[in-house]
């Protein structure tokens, strides 16, 4: 059964038609979607007000090839940023490469000369990632699978799976499906395992977030607590560098990532990069979800001002 053409109901899953996502319809699930629908009205209060005042938008933006839904973080932050989404790319005055898709060809046209965002951010498969992680920070994430000695970590290439699933190496046979990478130790006690989202938006990292899973879901995406952080308490200013480097090479002007821990080397690895980042994350409380898109939305409309000036 299609779902408003972007979801469909299979068994008890609600699964993205475009990229195959899924998210399990479970009794917390009415709950969480109420959560989002109230948020998005919090949003559209406080634009409502800027607009009562008479503030002007900063800028349009068009997005192509598809606009994005109101579940999609970057709507919160433009509606924050004072940034009005146009539906003709004529009024634009700047374009957003918007498509749930890890992968293409060749990246799509801009719908004219103006400035365009995320433009070349066109693969984001896993083995891209890996290859990019391991060009910008110089160690690897990606093995072997059939030299490698010990547990690793099998998953698809496609974004938002979430289908890890650990794995005895060597393997004669790999599958030509999947990617193999090395375990990372992600946990700072030895019982929760962190990930440590983080947003890029124009060259910088404004906040983190620390999403804490246990054990048995690690691979998934169902946190059971959320917490926001200064940058500088997670992450160096030489790894907030390499991160930095790696989104640029990525051609990844908005968007997220998730940065793992290793506990017994201390480095960090990059797991995956997202250009249509979903926020904010459920586990957040209200107040912290208007905190975190607040802080989204000042460094994108630092990025949109910038932008526009040159």
């Amino acid at each position: 059964m299609s779902y408003f053409g972007e979801f469909k109901i299979n068994g008890n899953e609600l699964v993205a038609t475009e990229t195959g996502a899924a998210i399990p319809i479970t009794p917390s699930f009415a709950a969480e979607v109420l959560r989002i629908a109230s948020f998005v009205w919090l949003v559209n209060a406080v634009r409502a007000t800027r607009v009562v005042r008479g503030r002007e938008p900063r800028a349009r933006i068009s997005f192509f090839p598809k606009k994005p839904r109101s579940y999609y973080a970057i709507w919160p932050v433009c509606q924050l940023a004072d940034v009005k989404i146009t539906d003709d790319p004529t009024e634009a005055d700047l374009h957003f490469y918007f498509e749930d898709r890890e992968f293409l060809t060749a990246q799509r046209d801009a719908p004219s000369e103006r400035p365009a965002f995320n433009i070349g951010c066109f693969d984001i498969r896993k083995s891209v990632v890996a290859r990019i992680f391991e060009e910008t920070f110089g160690y690897s994430l990606a093995i072997d699978p059939r030299t490698h000695d010990g547990l690793a970590v099998e998953k698809s290439e496609g974004n938002g799976k979430h289908d890890g699933r650990i794995v005895e190496c060597p393997i004669a046979v790999p599958a030509r499906d999947r990617v193999y990478q090395r375990l990372v130790d992600n946990t700072f006690d030895g019982r929760d395992h962190i990930d440590i989202r983080t947003p890029i938006v124009g060259g910088k990292i404004p906040f983190v977030y620390i999403k804490r899973r246990g054990r048995d879901v690690r691979f998934s995406n169902d946190n059971h607590r959320v917490d926001l952080a200064d940058t500088n308490t997670l992450l160096s200013k030489r790894e907030q560098e390499q991160i930095i480097d790696f989104a640029r090479a990525m051609r990844l002007d908005f968007g997220g990532l998730d940065v793992l821990r290793d506990r017994n080397d201390g480095r960090i690895y990059i797991v995956d990069a997202n250009k249509t980042d979903m926020g904010p994350p459920s586990a957040l409380s209200a107040q912290n979800k208007l905190k975190a898109m607040r802080g989204l939305a000042d460094a994108f409309a630092m990025m949109v001002d910038d932008t526009l000036k040159r």
